[in-house]
């Protein structure tokens, strides 16, 4: 996000806007995740409508615990590039 201003060019455009408004696939996705590992804490899974949410919790998380936080980030191309730029991420991770 630059200056409070979502980035258009990482706005899912193949994804119907049901979808991304009620955030289904996600929710499916946490779901399934804490069937395979009950033992995770449910408070550690968030699903959020954008990159950019993501990247500001993961700062605050790091914030909040006064250290670097360290990320794996899977996925498309679109995923992990709108992640880099969300981040201002291109000096350290291209």
């Amino acid at each position: 996000m630059s200056d409070g201003i979502m980035l258009l060019d990482l706005t899912a455009v193949s994804t119907s806007e049901q979808e991304l408004t009620e955030l289904s696939t996600q929710k499916e996705l946490a779901s399934a995740w804490l069937e395979l590992k009950p033992s995770f804490p449910p408070s550690h899974i968030h699903v959020v409508p954008s990159i950019e949410h993501a990247v500001n919790i993961v700062r605050g998380l790091g914030f909040e615990l006064n250290e670097d936080i360290g990320v794996l980030v899977t996925g498309s191309l679109h995923l992990v590039g709108g992640l880099i730029e969300a981040a201002s991420l291109s000096d350290v991770a291209l």
